[in-house]
């Protein structure tokens, strides 16, 4: 998954030619022990993909490749051989060979395999030069193409920002790659305690994991796994998409000895390493320039404090050091990679600019959250009201002001509903408020410790209904979760015992104006 992932930004330069069709195909006999996965996400592009006995009976004009260990030299097509990772960083495991450098497979009985080697740096050429001679008249620095294709969609930020629900929200990545030494090898459950200890609407969650994680467990096991944290609208990111979004989206990355955290750091996003460091890290590389010299995340430290600590601050000295070592700013690498492909191609490149294709939004479908804790002050200029996801473990909150628990109908289970003040239930059911009224009144039959039955009618209004039979629809000025609504009505009612016609919401960050109606 890895390496298609990094064939799909190459064909991206050649991908909308005409004249070009293009096939994909993997050696199955020689599977990697991360190749799982690879065949459905295939399914899903649909691209077109063939056996590689049908592949290496034909002739093919280009054969690309993102790592030396396929059997190339079965394939009768000259060879660009590109980078799987942010540049030649990692030894293979065990060993002091150089991943993606393998000498014994770029040069095989005298002959160099490759037709062209792709490297991101000129100092990955003179480490070319180093470990393999014969091949290093075939090294050519074209750049990082997935590193090229963030920082031309750098201008998108605030859409894709938008596309994870987190336009007014800090976005929190936790980003592991796999083996014992990842994040979550070391802090397994680290997605659940950021979520639990940070305010939802004021931080989101994403959580990007490395392919390899996906393909060694399966896609079940790991959805299972983080199961409780998505629940409460963690997004996790799928293997084959997402993950460049998810860093220019990012306000702070948690993250390992992986790539991402070296290309979060080039795209100027402040970056925290967790899990151990790696032995397979090459000495003087840039992941070698990121661990010496990026902030640790502490794992029995409060997490809010450790991020905010960070966000909106720019190591530029340690992004500049890391840059130098990965991405050379003179050199066009859009242009120089297809002018490679197209010569190898023997075609005449296209007139028009090159460019890699744009980074786009992931599908992300944030469902209703089981239950929040909620927080309300009430103070003279409005209410205030924070919410944290009942996990059922870590901080319980005690301390908020007019605390209370809001479970959601659709999604929290029994123990929980019997115990929310706040029940949120489905109006879409019901189709109008008088329907909804009337089964308001069953509800609370049902839920004898509820206090506020609330249903959200429109992305800007939300119903509540009181065991009195009160019905009244609140509508914020702007888009919000409206079952916040609910908790706003609740602590009115607690203090007052009236929901005022006009009031004003703080939360996150912002103040949003809200009338409230008979209805």
């Amino acid at each position: 998954m890895t390496t298609l992932n990094r064939l799909r930004d190459v064909l991206s330069l050649t991908a909308g030619d005409l004249r070009i069709q293009t096939v994909f195909t993997q050696d199955v006999r020689r599977r990697s022990a991360l190749g799982a996965g690879v065949e459905e996400a295939l399914r899903d592009l649909g691209a077109r993909y063939i056996p590689w006995d049908v592949a290496t009976g034909l002739r093919f004009d280009l054969a690309v490749a993102a790592s030396e260990n396929d059997q190339l030299t079965d394939l009768d097509a000259p060879v660009l051989l590109v980078p799987h990772g942010a540049g030649q960083q990692k030894f293979y495991p065990a060993t002091s060979m150089v991943s993606g450098l393998n000498p014994r497979r770029l040069v095989i009985a005298g002959r160099v395999v490759p037709a062209a080697i792709a490297l991101s740096h000129q100092s990955h050429l003179q480490r070319l030069q180093e470990i393999c001679p014969p091949a290093a008249p075939y090294g050519v620095v074209v750049g990082d193409p997935a590193l090229a294709r963030m920082r031309a969609s750098q201008f998108r930020t605030d859409h894709l920002r938008a596309a994870f629900g987190a336009r007014d929200r800090h976005v929190v990545v936790v980003a592991s790659t796999f083996g014992p030494d990842s994040v979550l090898g070391q802090l397994p459950d680290l997605p659940g305690r950021l979520v639990a200890a940070l305010p939802a609407d004021e931080y989101q969650v994403v959580v990007v994991l490395h392919p390899g994680i996906w393909a060694a467990h399966g896609p079940w096991q790991v959805r299972a796994w983080l199961a409780g944290a998505a629940a409460y609208r963690v997004i996790v990111i799928a293997p084959h998409d997402g993950w460049q979004a998810a860093l220019l989206a990012a306000s702070v990355v948690i993250s390992d000895h992986g790539s991402l955290a070296v290309y979060a750091t080039v795209l100027d996003k402040p970056v925290i390493l967790a899990g151990c460091g790696s032995a397979a890290t090459v000495p003087g590389t840039a992941a070698d320039e990121l661990v010496a010299g990026a902030p640790r995340w502490e794992p029995d430290s409060d997490p809010r404090a450790q991020i905010d600590a960070v966000i909106g601050r720019r190591d530029r000295t340690l992004r500049d050091r890391v840059a130098g070592l990965l991405m050379d700013p003179t050199v066009d690498g859009a242009q120089r990679l297809r002018s490679l492909m197209y010569r190898l191609l023997k075609l005449a490149e296209p007139a028009a600019s090159a460019a890699f294709g744009p980074v786009t939004s992931p599908h992300v479908d944030l469902g209703p959250v089981p239950t929040w804790v909620v927080g309300v002050d009430v103070d003279p200029d409005g209410v205030r009201v924070v919410r944290f996801p009942d996990l059922g473990f870590g901080d319980p909150h005690s301390g908020l002001a007019h605390r209370h628990l809001v479970a959601d109908i659709r999604t929290a289970d029994f123990a929980q509903i019997s115990s929310a003040s706040v029940v949120v239930a489905d109006y879409r059911a019901a189709g109008s408020l008088r329907r909804w009224s009337e089964d308001a009144r069953r509800e609370f039959d049902r839920w004898p410790q509820a206090t506020i039955l609330a249903a959200e009618v429109s992305p800007t209004s939300c119903a509540v209904s009181t065991r009195d039979g009160q019905l009244t629809v609140l509508t914020a000025d702007a888009p919000l979760d409206p079952t916040i609504l609910a908790s706003l009505a609740y602590a009115r009612l607690a203090v007052a015992g009236r929901i005022p016609p006009q009031d004003a919401l703080h939360i996150g960050g912002r103040t949003i104006s809200v009338a409230a109606e008979a209805g």
